[in-house]
């Protein structure tokens, strides 16, 4: 039983690392040209991402997985709307861009890991010796 209880700790953990990677990756957002400036984001984006990445840390933090797998679903939405809307060429509601998708999908993708993620124990005797 300890083994699951660490996993579950561990994946915990990778949810708050994920969300407070998610809030300071904003600071790549904010400066005025490259190299420091490596995505854009307009205001609403800003928000949302806060919004996501305050989500992630506080599942994580509190061991409530649906909040951790409902942030990851928000990043994966976010992902979705921007292409949607690159591709049909008008309204841009998040700000972003192509780097910004891409890192929307990187969170996406690793909070849904984390959230979906099995913590039972997976191995179960066979009956066979």
């Amino acid at each position: 039983m300890r083994t699951v209880t660490g996993l579950r700790d561990r994946l915990d953990r990778a949810a708050v690392a994920l969300g407070a990677g998610a809030a300071a990756s904003l600071l790549l957002s904010i400066a005025e040209r490259a190299p420091l400036r490596l995505f854009s984001l307009g205001a609403v984006g800003v928000v949302v991402m806060l919004v996501l990445a305050a989500a992630a840390l506080i599942g994580g933090y509190l061991h409530l997985r649906p909040v951790v797998i409902l942030a990851g679903a928000g990043f994966a939405a976010a992902v979705v709307l921007q292409v949607v809307q690159a591709s049909l060429g008008g309204t841009n509601t998040l700000g972003g861009d192509g780097s910004s998708v891409a890192l929307h999908l990187g969170f996406a993708v690793g909070l849904l890991t984390v959230g979906l993620a099995p913590t039972t124990s997976s191995s179960r005797p066979t009956g066979r010796q």
